[in-house]
């Protein structure tokens, strides 16, 4: 499913729609307490019929940009964590070291999603793993969430892959051994094209919220795993002042800002076993 409004649920949601997404939890007797002269209900209340279920590791990484886009979107989620624990970076440096015998591995063959990495998000019947794919679903049932059209959408689909090419170097320096100092050269190559669609005030798609673009940046610019971890004190204020300044006011946004007080949110967390 994808961010464009297009594709977003309607605003007011029937009954069928709303079992489709509960599957067997549907609530019959709840759905016609909170339904409306028209049998509908807001979309906003789909989270009161079955509320979503992240499964994601202790850490930052690939997990937290589908937290803030529930933030922003005002989505009610419950959050699964699990220790941080990989055998590579990449498919193949998996494949190569073997199954895991881990809880998230264990978990995940426990949801019918064995050989699935994390993230997986269960709503209802509804299970999927892949990070974009959780993002867009998260995006497409929140009520909040800025209607993007398909020009911004795009913009946010571009950032979120630069993120996923960033998380690469990353996890490749922690689980792989690549070189440490190839974090640096990856965020400036990233940072140079990014940069030329960062605005000097606002946010990115010119919406008085932010979307995944600008979230993009909050992690990029501020979060530990793997980014701090591995940039060296690196500042970005040097050579991406506005970028800086993007994450900052991403930062402030008050559902994100009430989101970065959480037990649940790992930006700038270190694994709970190092805490």
């Amino acid at each position: 499913m994808g961010a464009g409004s297009s594709f977003n649920l309607p605003d007011s949601i029937d009954s069928e729609t709303a079992k489709g997404l509960a599957g067997d939890k549907f609530d019959q007797a709840k759905f016609d307490e909170l339904k409306s002269a028209d049998g509908t209900i807001p979309r906003a209340s789909l989270n009161v019929l079955s509320k979503p279920t992240l499964h994601y590791f202790d850490v930052n990484g690939r997990g937290e940009l589908s937290k803030l886009i529930c933030a922003v979107g005002g989505v009610d989620i419950d959050v699964v964590e699990y220790p941080f624990e990989a055998n590579g970076a990449t498919a193949a440096d998996k494949l190569k070291a073997g199954v895991m015998e881990t809880k998230h591995t264990k978990a995940a063959k426990e949801m019918g999603m064995e050989g699935c990495g994390l993230p997986i998000l269960q709503h209802g019947d509804l299970k999927i793993n892949q990070s974009a794919a959780v993002q867009d679903y998260f995006v497409s049932i929140s009520p909040n969430y800025p209607a993007v059209n398909p020009v911004q959408k795009a913009k946010d689909d571009m950032f979120e892959g630069a993120l996923e090419d960033c998380m690469g170097v990353g996890a490749g320096i922690i689980l792989s051994g690549v070189d440490g100092s190839m974090m640096v050269k990856a965020m400036e190559k990233t940072m140079t094209h990014l940069a030329k669609y960062i605005p000097e005030e606002g946010f990115v798609n010119g919406f008085d919220s932010p979307t995944k673009a600008d979230l993009v940046i909050l992690i990029l610019t501020q979060a530990l795993i793997p980014f701090g971890a591995t940039l060296g004190g690196y500042d970005f204020g040097e050579k991406f002042a506005a970028a800086k300044a993007l994450g900052e006011r991403a930062a402030a946004f008050p559902a994100v800002a009430t989101w970065l007080t959480n037990e649940n949110c790992n930006l700038k967390k270190p694994p709970r076993a190092a805490r």
